[in-house]
């Protein structure tokens, strides 16, 4: 009897954990929603995607549209990255948006689709999504810039 009050004990306690893990809250989340990008990029049904469910889901955030494709990912790192984005991926300077901000292309050939900024000690990246056959990303600069201003707004 004892041994089986244990194992449910311990059971009960590891599914706890694992109820509280499931609903714990993505740090980032309180800089960019699905919604804020449905309000700049008309595009209805975006909704976050967990970090490595997906290929291609790496950043701290990432969106998808209804469809489930990949629209946007953003980065979060030390302000001492940004001089590498600036040198990789530079295409020209966007103001308005943090401290210190560029726009670029991750693609030779593609439309721009990265926004890399600076607040303070924090380098944020926001990278748009694409499709490759039709050279089009499903984010552009303008709006790229829209989200970065409200992200370094929140910060």
């Amino acid at each position: 009897m004892r041994k089986s009050s244990y194992a449910f004990g311990t059971c009960l306690y590891l599914s706890f954990g694992l109820a509280l893990a499931a609903f714990a809250q993505n740090p980032y989340e309180k800089y960019l929603t699905g919604a804020d990008i449905e309000k700049v990029a008309a595009i209805k049904g975006v909704r976050p995607t967990p970090r490595g469910s997906v290929a291609g889901a790496s950043g701290h955030l990432n969106f998808a549209d209804a469809s489930g494709e990949l629209i946007l990912m953003v980065q979060f790192t030390d302000a001492k990255n940004y001089a590498g984005f600036k040198t990789k991926y530079a295409k020209g300077a966007v103001s308005g948006v943090g401290d210190e901000a560029i726009q670029g292309a991750l693609m030779p050939g593609m439309p721009d689709n990265l926004l890399a900024f600076t607040k303070g000690t924090h380098c944020v990246v926001l990278t748009a999504f694409a499709d490759f056959i039709k050279k089009k990303v499903y984010l552009t600069v303008d709006q790229l810039t829209a989200l970065g201003k409200l992200i370094a707004s929140r910060m």
